[in-house]
C-alpha cells in the first residue's frame, strides 16, 4: 500500500500517557543523553557541564539514597516517577497510587513509588 507524498507515517502512542509535554522532552532528553554516554563518555561529561553552567541540573543524573519508608513531597514523588506533580496527583486520584494526608498536603512512600515503577500499584488513597 503506497502513500500519498506529503502523507506521514502513523506514530505510536506514548507509553505514558499522563505525561505532559515537558515530561515527555525530559524523557527523550534523557534517552539522548544516555546513548551519548555510552559512546562518547567526554562529550557527555562535557554536555552536562554546559548544561549545569546555564541550571538545568534536572538533564543530569544524580545518586539519590533513599529508604522504603522515606515519604516524598509531590514535587519530589514526580522527580522520583520522572512525571509531573500533575500526574501524581491523577494516579493518586485513580487509586493506584497510595498517599498519606498530611497537614502539610499529600505526601509518599518511596516503597509504594516503587511498586507503581514495577507495575504493582497498591492502590487506596
Amino acid at each position: 500500500m503506497s502513500r500519498a507524498p506529503n502523507e506521514q507515517p502513523r506514530r505510536a502512542a506514548w507509553p505514558f500517557p499522563g505525561d505532559n509535554p515537558l515530561v515527555r522532552a525530559r524523557k527523550i532528553a534523557h534517552m539522548y543523553r544516555a546513548r551519548l554516554r555510552a559512546l562518547d563518555v567526554p562529550a557527555c561529561d562535557e554536555a552536562d557541564a554546559t548544561a549545569r553552567m546555564f541550571g538545568e541540573d534536572w538533564a543530569v543524573p544524580q545518586l539519590v539514597t533513599v529508604e522504603d519508608d522515606d515519604v516524598l513531597r509531590p514535587s519530589e514523588a514526580a522527580d522520583f516517577l520522572c512525571t509531573s506533580t500533575a500526574n501524581v496527583r491523577r494516579l493518586r486520584l485513580a487509586g493506584r497510587l497510595k498517599g498519606i494526608e498530611t497537614n502539610e498536603g499529600w505526601r509518599y512512600r518511596v516503597a509504594d513509588l516503587r511498586e507503581l515503577q514495577n507495575g504493582r500499584p497498591r492502590g487506596g488513597s
